[in-house]
C-alpha cells in the first residue's frame, strides 16, 4: 500500500492550518490557544507516517491503532503542558489533522 501523496497532502494542509491558527490566535488575543491548535495539527499530521511505518513492519492494525492513539495522545498532552496552554486546543488540533488525513484519503480514493 502506498501512502506518499496522501501523507504529503496531510502534512501540507496541517502546516498551512497551523500557520492560520497561530495568526488567528495572535489577532484574536488568544495566542496560547492558537499555538495549541497549531501544535496539535503538526503532531497529528505525523500519524499517517507512523501508520505507514507500522504497516510496513507487518504490525497488526488493531494493535498499532491502540499504540498510536495512546502515543499521540500522550505527546499532545505533554506538549500542551509544556506550552502551558489548553490541553483541549492541542487535542482538537490532533483531531483536525486526522480529519485532513481522512479527507486526503477520500479525495485520492475518488480519483483512483
Amino acid at each position: 500500500m502506498r501512502f506518499g501523496g496522501i501523507l504529503k497532502e496531510t502534512v501540507a494542509a496541517s502546516s498551512a492550518a497551523a500557520a492560520v491558527a497561530i495568526l488567528a490566535g495572535a489577532v484574536l488575543g488568544h495566542l496560547s490557544t492558537g499555538a495549541g491548535l497549531a501544535a496539535g495539527l503538526l503532531i497529528g499530521s505525523l500519524n499517517g507516517h507512523a501508520l505507514a511505518a507500522l504497516m510496513a513492519r507487518g504490525t497488526p492494525f488493531v494493535a498499532s491503532t491502540v499504540v498510536r492513539l495512546a502515543a499521540f495522545s500522550a505527546v499532545a498532552i505533554a506538549v500542551a503542558i509544556l506550552l502551558r496552554g489548553d490541553v483541549w486546543a492541542v487535542l482538537l488540533g490532533v483531531a483536525a489533522a486526522q480529519g485532513m488525513l481522512v479527507a486526503a484519503s477520500i479525495r485520492r480514493g475518488l480519483r483512483a
